[in-house]
């Protein structure tokens, strides 16, 4: 005894199968764009225009982070690096000046902190933010030309911050260690394995040399002028 099948029936029931898996890859994909939307919070066009703003950086799960004052951004050192931070409850953010950029500070759209200016490298400010939300923060003097930042305080998601280098902050603390290392080269350099010469000891060789040289000049001066150091002057009457 053969069974055929009705041809109309597997039709439907393939397309109900298809349909059913289309809809759930939807739904999947509409969840994946919700949870990017929500790890990018509205600025509300705050970072319009400012060129180094790339996204928010999660930093969520660090006690203290820090901002640099001065980064290469809108035409000269008028940025803040990064621009946008996302951080936990209790979290101290750190601003360091770069020392690039004439004078900086930092301050908060709300008026819960400001900064005094500064424009020498290795200066800190830092504010711990203890409830949640966003907070916006400028430089006074150079805000016209996009030296704008946020921190976003709770919540998940954002750019990995460890992909953030911060050359200049960098270059900053191997300059003060070069330079320490500089002021002592000049005192007169090295003799070599990497000892320091002073200008003192070197004055004192050079002393010392020239005392012990000094009766082979006498000598040569008394043979230029005809005369015997060793023969005794004559006597005269």
């Amino acid at each position: 005894m053969s069974v055929q099948l009705d041809d109309t029936t597997d039709r439907r029931a393939f397309l109900r199968r298809t349909a059913t898996g289309l809809g759930a890859a939807a739904t999947i994909g509409l969840a994946s764009d919700t949870a990017a939307a929500q790890s990018e919070p509205d600025y509300g066009g705050w970072f319009d225009g400012v060129s180094n703003y790339e996204g928010t950086y999660d930093y969520t799960g660090q006690s203290e982070v820090t901002v640099a004052v001065g980064s290469e951004a809108n035409g000269g050192y008028y940025g803040f690096g990064p621009a946008a931070i996302r951080v936990d409850p209790g979290t101290t953010v750190v601003w360091e000046w770069t020392g690039e950029g004439n004078s900086h500070n930092v301050v908060a759209e709300d008026g819960s902190f400001e900064s005094e200016l500064y424009n020498s490298p290795g200066e800190t400010f830092e504010y711990t933010f203890e409830s949640e939300g966003t907070y916006k923060y400028y430089c006074d003097p150079h805000r016209s030309l996009g030296m704008l930042g946020a921190v976003v305080v709770g919540g998940s998601g954002g750019l990995d911050s460890s992909a953030v280098e911060q050359p200049l902050l960098e270059a900053g603390g191997e300059g003060g260690n070069g330079g320490s290392g500089g002021g002592g080269g000049s005192d007169g350099g090295s003799d070599g394995s990497g000892a320091p010469v002073s200008f003192e000891n070197g004055t004192l060789v050079a002393t010392l040399a020239l005392g012990l040289l000094s009766p082979i000049f006498f000598g040569l001066f008394l043979l230029l002028q005809g005369t015997d150091p060793a023969e005794p002057p004559a006597k005269t009457d």
